[in-house]
């Protein structure tokens, strides 16, 4: 993830309070489990209602984090903070030091709910973000499907951070997989699979 962060969002991001997504997201497995198996309507056991819309979005940043923890070999925690480019901030420690990053959360969702919507659409839509060059964009794909990285094509004019993308890889949702950063290269990105934890970052 992107780690140049000016000194005033470096001053805020660090007295922000961090999640750790490993403990969120089982403890929400626990709650998931209990709702999958009442009468509640689907609306609220996907998490599709614009109260709830908050608690859908930690969840995925939760996952997210959970495949960077996995990929950079050290826990990633985030914190929600709502501001024009980004949504939430990640922390994590590496080689003794801390760094940050401020994230912006998109989202592919499903055919039932928008057929035409695409990963290239989206990323298209980001050449609007003109002034976003420290943060990383990441891109759930709430579908369940091979996708191939390899027919993106990125803007030149793209002017982010770093671009990721990550979705369920498994119909029980418990297999993830996390692509990028595609601005490394988007012919040659690399995947990393992970799975739902079900016990805290080792």
């Amino acid at each position: 993830m992107d780690e140049t962060i000016d000194k005033i969002r470096l001053r805020v991001f660090s007295k922000l309070q961090y999640c750790d997504p490993y403990k969120f997201l089982i403890e929400l497995r626990l709650f998931e489990y209990i709702v999958a198996n009442s009468s509640t309507p689907k609306a609220i056991r996907t998490l599709r209602t614009n109260g709830l819309k908050p608690m859908r979005e930690m969840r995925d940043v939760a996952i997210f984090c959970v495949g960077m923890s996995e990929r950079l070999g050290c826990k990633v925690c985030f914190s929600a903070l709502e501001e024009q480019d980004y949504d939430f901030v990640s922390r994590w420690e590496k080689d003794g030091q801390r760094k940050y990053c401020p994230i912006q959360l998109k989202e592919i969702v499903p055919k039932e709910l928008n057929e035409t919507i695409t990963v290239q659409k989206v990323i298209d839509k980001l050449e609007r973000y003109t002034d976003s060059a420290d943060v990383t964009f990441v891109l759930k794909l709430n579908r369940i499907c091979q996708f191939d990285p390899s027919g993106i094509v990125i803007p030149d004019n793209l002017s982010i951070g770093e671009l990721w993308v990550f979705g369920g890889v498994s119909e029980d949702q418990s297999e993830f997989a996390l692509w990028g950063n595609f601005l490394d290269s988007a012919q040659n990105v690399i995947v990393k699979k992970f799975l739902y934890p079900s016990t805290s970052f080792n």
